[in-house]
């Protein structure tokens, strides 16, 4: 054995027998009885208790206090501090005998928390790299939506770029994307006639999202629309997005607020074209408005109807929208022609004979996309 190895294992040893001198100590620090002072007028018995019991005291008020908090990482925070405080009290526990069984599983909680605690904080540091035009966008459209839950949304996106007189989608083609205008301007064509423009925070064939309508796949466009100048957007394919929503309930319900403000921006824009007089032929243009309107709920519908199980679930968001855009029970059942059902049908939720593609989803949402649905429910939330 040379000199080189028997110095190695000198020190190792050393390093060992310092580890076992200062768990020693701290074991006995922690074991020490303590007298707890009481008046005597309260008791004249004396207490004592070790620090390893305040530990377990503490660890159960600490847990009890993080059910109190409305803040997640408040709540997440003082969960790992009472898991910490739960691994002294069963590692030097009172009666001499380490309690391994709930030893293991605090340390489980702990570095279960620990590593969402340090993803909200790392998914707040990417949240304030956005560039700053999508920052602005944030700011000026979608304030509703925490930081994090805005940079999850433009994540899950991909950028685009328009060049005047590109084509963004054509009336009557499936249009299975959904966008979001950064910069620019798109010119919204009804049968080659101009109904109104998209600028900067107006969405792009949202389809009912508004209204709590998380339609998958594609919808038939309704209208052609063009850019009018160099125009950037953020473009989600839909059932990505609906995927993605269904999970984040917050970023939902705040994205259906930013979008509903968006509906509003839109009718204020055109009721201003009507009031300033820009608009040449304004009895042509309420028309082609219309035409485009019906025709926007005709393919929310042939949607929905080619998944009756969402069909079923989501009438009273039906329902809704068709408050909001104004659909009478006389569209309501042309539309229900247009699309080969009967108003029973539709009532029943079934059509025999009729294409379904609730199975065909299923079919391709496979294991992968569920063990990966699971992670992100259970490990990836920010919020």
């Amino acid at each position: 054995m040379n000199a080189s190895t028997i110095r190695g294992q000198q020190q190792v040893a050393t390093q060992q027998s310092l580890f076992n001198q200062m768990g020693g100590s701290l074991h006995s620090f922690l074991l020490k009885p303590r007298t707890v002072p009481v008046p005597r007028w309260i008791s004249p018995q004396h207490y004592t208790v070790t620090l390893s019991e305040v530990c377990g005291h503490a660890s159960f008020i600490l847990v009890a206090v993080s059910y109190a908090m409305d803040d997640f990482l408040e709540l997440r925070i003082i969960a790992v501090a009472g898991s910490a405080a739960m691994l002294f009290f069963t590692y030097f526990h009172p009666h001499g005998r380490v309690l391994w069984l709930p030893f293991k599983w605090n340390l489980l909680f702990i570095a279960i928390n620990s590593y969402r605690i340090g993803n909200v904080y790392a998914k707040r540091l990417q949240a304030e790299k956005l560039p700053a035009e999508l920052m602005k966008i944030r700011d000026d459209h979608f304030y509703v939506l925490d930081p994090v839950d805005f940079y999850k949304l433009v994540h899950l996106g991909r950028r685009e770029t328009f060049k005047p007189g590109d084509l963004v989608v054509a009336q009557g083609n499936m249009n299975r994307f959904i966008r979001l205008v950064v910069d620019g301007e798109l010119k919204v064509l009804r049968d080659g006639y101009s109904t109104y423009s998209l600028e900067e925070g107006n969405f792009v064939s949202e389809a009912g999202l508004h209204a709590g309508l998380l339609l998958p796949g594609g919808v038939e466009s309704c209208c052609t629309i063009v850019a009018a100048e160099t125009t950037h957007t953020l473009c989600w394919d839909r059932t990505e997005l609906m995927d993605f929503l269904r999970r984040e309930k917050a970023t939902r319900s705040a994205l259906k607020a930013a979008l509903s403000w968006d509906i509003v921006r839109k009718l204020k824009w055109q009721r201003g074209m009507l009031a300033e007089h820009k608009i040449e032929n304004p009895e042509q243009w309420t028309q082609k408005r219309n035409e485009q309107n019906f025709h926007r709920y005709a393919s929310i519908l042939q949607n929905m109807l080619y998944h009756p199980q969402y069909l079923r679930e989501r009438k009273k968001e039906l329902t809704k929208y068709r408050m909001v855009h104004h659909i009478d029970d006389e569209h309501h059942r042309m539309a229900l022609k247009a699309c080969g059902w009967t108003p029973e049908e539709f009532e029943v939720g079934y059509k025999d004979g009729q294409e379904e593609l609730d199975e065909e989803d299923e079919m391709k949402h496979g294991l992968l996309w569920r063990i990966q649905d699971f992670y992100l429910r259970v490990f990836d939330r920010a919020t």
